[in-house]
């Protein structure tokens, strides 16, 4: 064993860092959480989602070890994290390999014998592969474990993989859920190994010898529920348990986290095979240790995860898929509520703080041509100013909202067209200190600024909202979102695609979904950060401004909050 001597000593629960050799000869990068005994207690081992880390499960992994109970967590070889290997190389038997590693690890060190298994979604699959032949895994347990990947991948990109590259396709580096991935690695070697479709499940889960207990989600879009069924029904080992309220992404629903948490440690903790609805009394961890620990654990994932491109090239790429958005029912819902929030009024100056491709501001001009449909032609003209990281957004929104005024030219010939204005400007260069960049407005400028999921994808939201709240007229509205915290896309994305849309719309939505698992790695190592309603409201108090309500919507998968100055 490699020890890391930069381990926590965190109140009672203390975090040792550790690398070793996964069966395959790459380095296993783990943490190993305690409370300072680790021989003589029983071990848990917890596997990561694909796409995610082992700092994701570090909530779940200090509640564990608030029991009693010795973890060890890792990053997978040939994928994100600080393991070795390239994650264009990833495959389930690999993933299956580092499990059984874990289990090597602990007995060669003398720790444990034996140690019950954790595991989520993806990995679930190589956990059933890992737990019909591996006897050191005593128990496994399983949340939203994808039993039948086929269906899973056709759910999402509505094309069956497996199959076109069973009929002789070769995909070569492909997109796999949100990450390059060499297709003939991933797809060949799931199907040389019967890993790829329901019938390799149901064999493995029919050889385990130990209890395997189920957590199913009830509005889970990816997982079909009648196959996880099959898949158990003939294992008298297999316990199903429903997660009222839960999406595929379970912390998406921080009630239904809590109670899939504490089932899991109480799984962990009895001896009976699965130990019913009852639960013991449980220790609940510090919440300030779990936030201590996930800052350092964020920023060491900040250092071995550096971005490949530019925020601005990834942005400009983004951007170019988003407008497919404007399609769906959800978006067009929360823009009507971003829009009913600013409350814009003839003759408002209206900031549009991150304009995107301009879908915001062609709600507020066509809304400004409405308006004068009822009222006089002596109106002040309306001011409506864009902000945007990119080149690529600021044009799009200027072919936009010229489309738009061109479908409202009688009143654009009757009261002459409201004042538009673009600017490019990079929100991560504000500053504090006199002599710092600001936005380049006079203070009390503008009537109306709108900060739509932008906040979440700056270094320090907080110094944007200062200068939104210096430029903003006294008794200003100011409308601030952000995608909520383990946000969970595929009702959307789902709803969109049963939609009639093109071939064109399809794959740009699919290249949305591929993006929106950037996003959420550039979240997961520190780059970006979710806030909840709470949190987004914080930040806006702490700016000046004074909150008035605060929303959900997109799907309830973001906050909305409206304030005043």
């Amino acid at each position: 064993m490699i020890a890391d001597s930069s381990h926590v000593q965190i109140g009672h629960i203390r975090t040792d860092f550790v690398s070793f050799p996964s069966r395959t000869g790459l380095k296993i990068a783990a943490c190993l959480d305690h409370t300072g005994a680790l021989a003589g207690r029983p071990w848990v081992v917890i596997a990561p989602k694909y796409g995610e880390t082992k700092k994701n499960n570090l909530q779940l992994a200090y509640f564990l070890a608030a029991n009693g109970l010795n973890v060890l967590r890792f990053d997978q070889t040939n994928h994100v994290g600080e393991s070795q290997g390239r994650m264009q190389d990833f495959s389930l038997p690999g993933a299956v390999d580092d499990i059984i590693g874990c289990y090597d690890f602990l007995e060669g060190n003398g720790f444990a014998g034996d140690a019950v298994l954790v595991s989520n979604s993806l990995s679930a699959r190589c956990a059933f592969r890992a737990a019909a032949s591996e006897t050191r895994i005593r128990r496994l347990i399983s949340v939203v474990g994808v039993v039948n990947m086929q269906h899973t991948l056709r759910e999402v990109y509505k094309e069956d993989i497996f199959g076109t590259y069973l009929q002789g396709r070769h995909w070569g580096l492909t997109d796999i859920l949100g990450f390059d991935i060499n297709g003939e690695i991933f797809l060949g070697t799931a199907v040389d190994t019967s890993m790829h479709d329901l019938a390799g499940t149901i064999a493995d889960i029919a050889a385990l010898r130990v209890p395997l207990v189920y957590f199913f989600a009830m509005n889970d879009v990816w997982v079909d529920y009648h196959e996880v069924v099959r898949a158990t029904e003939d294992q008298p080992l297999a316990r199903l348990v429903a997660i009222e309220g839960a999406m595929h992404e379970v912390r998406e629903n921080p009630r239904a986290a809590e109670e899939v948490f504490r089932r899991v440690v109480w799984a962990c903790l009895s001896p009976s095979e699965y130990p019913g609805e009852e639960q013991a009394k449980l220790t609940i961890p510090d919440k300030k240790l779990i936030l201590q620990q996930n800052k350092q654990e964020r920023e060491r994932l900040r250092r071995s995860e550096m971005p490949a491109e530019s925020e601005s090239v990834f942005w400009s790429g983004y951007l170019e898929k988003y407008s497919v958005l404007e399609k769906s029912e959800d978006y067009r819902q929360y823009m009507e509520l971003i829009g009913r929030l600013c409350a814009f009024r003839p003759g408002a100056t209206v900031l549009d703080a991150g304009c995107g491709n301009g879908m915001f501001g062609r709600w507020v001009l066509h809304e400004a041509m409405r308006q004068r449909q009822v009222k006089t032609a002596a109106e002040a003209p309306s001011l409506y100013v864009g902000l945007d990281l990119t080149d690529r957004g600021l044009q799009d929104a200027q072919g936009h909202h010229l489309a738009t005024l061109d479908r409202h030219l009688d009143e654009v010939r009757r009261g002459g067209p409201p004042g538009i204005g673009y600017l490019r400007f990079d929100f991560n260069d504000l500053s504090e200190g006199q002599s710092a960049p600001r936005l380049p407005f006079a203070d009390n400028t503008f009537d109306v600024v709108c900060c739509s999921l932008v906040l979440s994808y700056l270094r320090r939201p907080q110094l944007l909202l200062r200068e939104l709240h210096r430029v903003a007229r006294p008794g200003a509205v100011i409308v601030a979102s952000s995608m909520k915290p383990h946000c969970d896309m595929s009702v959307i994305y789902r709803d969109f695609m049963t939609q009639q849309i093109s071939t064109e719309e399809l794959e740009r939505a699919r290249n949305l979904l591929r993006a929106a698992g950037k996003i959420r790695m550039k979240e997961e190592v520190g780059h970006y950060a979710f806030f909840s309603e709470t949190e987004l409201a914080e930040l806006a108090i702490d700016a000046g401004f004074k909150v008035r309500e605060n929303f959900h919507s997109l799907g309830n998968q973001a906050v909305v909050i409206k304030a005043q100055k």
